[in-house]
């Protein structure tokens, strides 16, 4: 495959993921098809300066968080080096606003690893997110 086609491939692949993540942290963010199972046993989260480290505690970070409806403005996907994570992965970055009940909207910037499992699916390894403007 050539790197132009790896790159839209790595876009097309960025975009079908950011819908699916999305609308489950809005409307799917508990329960045993929640958030969490897009993530690797071991991923790690940071959300505004507050890491949580593997599934269990992702999903005790993300129980905090009170109900929310995100607006994607931008998603953007590069291919990384398959030598870096001994397999394919991807990173994808998205900026957005997010609204919290009762909370004027926040812009925010998400980061995430997608790496490639042995189902040969894609899941979150490591996921960044950080509210903008908040200094």
């Amino acid at each position: 495959m050539s790197k132009a086609a790896e790159i839209v491939t790595c876009n097309e692949t960025a975009d079908a993921f950011q819908k699916l993540y999305y609308e489950k942290l809005d409307k799917q963010r508990h329960g045993t098809h929640g958030l969490v199972n897009l993530y690797t046993p071991e991923a790690t989260m940071t959300w505004n300066g507050n890491t949580a480290k593997e599934r269990s505690s992702i999903a005790e970070l993300l129980g905090t968080l009170p109900m929310s409806t995100c607006h994607i403005h931008s998603v953007d996907a590069q291919p990384i080096n398959e030598k870096a994570f001994n397999n394919k992965a991807i990173m994808v970055a998205i900026t957005g606003n997010i609204r919290y009940s009762g909370i004027p909207d926040k812009e925010f910037a998400q980061t995430f690893i997608l790496q490639k499992t042995d189902s040969a699916t894609m899941k979150i390894s490591y996921d960044c997110f950080r509210f903008l403007n908040e200094f």
